[in-house]
């Protein structure tokens, strides 16, 4: 391994990747609840490929939890496997999906680089957290400064949230820090190794790190908060995305996809061990109980149910903040996010 990874200049990691091969070799199968269409006169099957569930993320639950209580309808969904971030915002952009995961910076980075994307339904708050080894000197992220870091992909939203967040506390994530950024099960694989000083990731790992006897020393929520004033609970990582063409093409499909998510997201909050009973979903052992007893108190606030302008006015905030910082050229002509129940 290297002694220090070549570090890009910000505009450089901002764009790295954005249209990176997508991996289209991955598995995709039909859905055993969709595939046929809904009962007579409820018209054809709405059609949309989507993100299987993919074990080290946080949104894989969604797929069981709407599967076990009924919410997929007439969806018929196909879901294509993907490794997590970065490859999925890769696969929307190339079209071997109709709609992933997508943030707000993201979807301006994307029409930076002219392709038209938008959010269009509620998906996860920022998740993002610092984490040290249990018996690590060091008690914040500025106190890593010069050490080795293993990060997201950097072309994932959880990377640039964790710029954003950098940067609104007069640092600069890229130059601070000797950063790997990689697979999530790739960060894992050297924080485990000790091959680096810190590791910033996403949930669930973060909770099976906590659960082995990791330090959180911080979350991205938190950073942005000390740096802005905000509130660090309503930091928003991303939504359902997709072209704007494919939204304005099948405004009903992704109407009844903005439902389903919502529908899924009102369970966790209703009942959140729920997720505990699901951790296999998120790839968590049966043995690591401290981890799946740490899920619903550490993983409920992350399925937020409200969606419309009081998550757009966060939107807003971060690409301005991020034009502000020079990690966005200008704020988007059009914006990239839309309430579909709103009038057209």
């Amino acid at each position: 391994m290297p002694a220090r990874p070549l570090l890009l200049d910000r505009r450089a990691v901002l764009r790295a990747g954005l249209f990176g091969a997508a991996g289209l070799a991955g598995t995709s199968l039909l859905a055993a609840c969709g595939g046929s269409p809904g009962p007579s006169g409820s018209g054809p099957a709405l059609a949309a490929r989507v993100e299987d569930t993919q074990a080290g993320t946080a949104g894989a639950v969604i797929r069981p939890i709407s599967e076990q209580n009924n919410l997929v309808g007439t969806l018929d969904l196909t879901y294509v496997a993907g490794t997590g971030p970065g490859d999925v915002q890769n696969k929307l952009l190339s079209g071997a999906l109709d709609v992933a995961s997508m943030g707000p910076l993201g979807a301006v980075v994307a029409a930076e680089a002219g392709a038209d994307v938008v959010l269009f339904s509620t998906s996860l708050n920022n998740h993002v957290r610092w984490l040290v080894p249990e018996n690590s000197p060091y008690r914040t992220p500025a106190d890593l400064r010069g050490k080795k870091v293993a990060t997201p992909p950097n072309n994932s939203d959880a990377f640039r949230s964790t710029q954003l967040a950098a940067a609104v506390n007069g640092g600069d994530l890229n130059a601070d820090y000797q950063l790997f950024p990689g697979a999530v099960l790739a960060g894992l694989a050297l924080f485990d190794r000790g091959d680096v000083d810190a590791i910033v990731t996403i949930e669930p790992n973060a909770t099976r790190l906590v659960g082995k006897g990791a330090r959180q020393i911080a979350t991205v929520g938190e950073l942005w908060a000390q740096g802005t004033g905000e509130d660090p609970n309503a930091l928003f990582l991303n939504g359902q995305g997709a072209t704007r063409a494919w939204v304005d093409g099948n405004r009903e499909t992704a109407a009844a996809l903005a439902t389903l998510r919502l529908k899924a997201h009102e369970i966790i909050q209703q009942r959140p061990q729920v997720l505990a009973e699901l951790s296999d979903a998120y790839g968590i052992p049966a043995g690591e109980k401290a981890a799946i007893d740490l899920l619903p108190s550490r993983m409920k606030d992350v399925y937020p149910v409200a969606w419309g302008e009081s998550v757009f006015a966060n939107l807003r905030r971060q690409t301005e903040v991020a034009q502000q910082v020079g990690l966005i050229e200008a704020q988007p002509a059009q914006a990239p996010w839309v309430d579909l129940g709103a009038p057209a």
